[in-house]
């Protein structure tokens, strides 16, 4: 957001509301044809015989309806969304016939994300997401302009601690300092070394085989096979994409987060908010003596803060989120009793 554009209130003093990026619209057109989408994944016998009636001069007829439809739902409710920064709070107003109004107070804003999807990135634009305290979902805006986006998060940021609103847009980003990068190599391998992925991979690979070879049914090969094949996916090659050039700085509000091959996340981890903090060693990561980094925040989805690091850099990372705490080695820790094994012999 430029200095100019930054003021929320006009010569008058009136609150002055501002609309999202003009692509805006293009995101929200999708919904109609989700909703077609998703009755087709309900009942696929039902839109498979609906599919084979369509002629040539039903599915431009269709087309012809649904595009302008779709448009003019993007359009109406990029039209009707305003937000506006006050002395006090963020208000975002959404709604063309149900009009609703969040009032987000900036002092209880604790974190601010900004996200960039692929097509996001070509367009220039960013999201904002806001972790506030007391709600469980993040209220968000987007699109914006990227530099916009890190304009506005910049100023909320200083606004919630407690800088004068005519002055809160000038302090902008607090200076990082970068911790560390997981190189794409290293992660790549850790992947490799990680028992679930070969094991939604073998099971994307031999469970449709073996309801193929009993029912002789499509359908019920494809219902089982896409979603094993997706959770495949999503624990190797998904993980790889999402948590690519991960990088983790340090500033005065919280260390920071970067990472994403297509879609780039800039996320902080405020400080003092930090529940609980779990360092998760796979077996065959152990002779490498990587762990893994997960962490509970009051307030915030975010959930690792580390994918893979040998256990030194973890452990002094683990120390800035939670003051004074440290990891105690191995031989330290109390083992259960061995009645316990008949519970939970693993």
């Amino acid at each position: 957001m430029a200095k100019g554009d930054a003021a929320s209130r006009g010569q008058g003093g009136e609150v002055v509301e501002r609309r999202l990026h003009p692509v805006t619209p293009l995101r929200r057109a999708w919904a109609p044809v989700a909703v077609l989408v998703g009755w087709a994944v309900h009942d696929p016998d039902q839109a498979q015989r609906q599919l084979t009636r369509l002629t040539t001069t039903h599915l431009l007829i269709g087309l012809a309806v649904l595009i302008p439809a779709a448009a003019l739902y993007g359009f109406l409710t990029w039209w009707f969304t305003h937000y506006a920064v006050t002395d006090t709070e963020l208000r975002i107003r959404t709604g063309l016939l149900f009009r609703r109004t969040a009032h987000i107070r900036l002092e209880r804003i604790q974190a601010i994300d900004v996200t960039q999807p692929l097509l996001a990135r070509v367009a220039g634009v960013a999201k904002l997401k806001l972790d506030v305290i007391g709600t469980g979902k993040k209220d968000e805006l987007a699109f914006l302009g990227a530099d916009e986006a890190r304009a506005l998060r910049a100023e909320l940021l200083a606004r919630a601690a407690g800088f004068a609103p005519e002055t809160a847009h000038e302090v902008g980003e607090a200076p990082a300092r970068q911790l560390l990068r997981v190189p794409p190599g290293v992660l790549a391998v850790s992947l490799l070394l990680t028992g679930a992925t070969w094991g939604t991979l073998l099971a994307a690979a031999v469970v449709p085989t073996l309801l193929w070879l009993a029912t002789h049914n499509l359908w019920t090969v494809l219902a089982t096979a896409l979603p094993l094949v997706g959770a495949a996916g999503a624990s190797s090659a998904g993980r790889f994409v999402g948590e690519y050039d991960w990088t983790v700085a340090e500033s005065p509000d919280g260390l920071r987060i970067d990472h994403g091959l297509l879609d780039r996340a800039h996320e902080t981890v405020p400080p003092g908010r930090v529940q609980t903090v779990r360092l998760v060693e796979p077996l065959l990561w152990r002779r490498r003596r990587w762990v893994r980094v997960e962490l509970d925040v009051a307030g915030s989805s975010n959930s690792v803060l580390l994918p893979v690091a040998p256990r030194e850099i973890a452990e002094s990372v683990v120390a800035r989120v939670l003051p004074g705490v440290s990891v105690p080695p191995g031989p330290e820790l109390t083992r259960p009793p061995r009645r316990a094994a008949r519970c939970r012999p693993l």
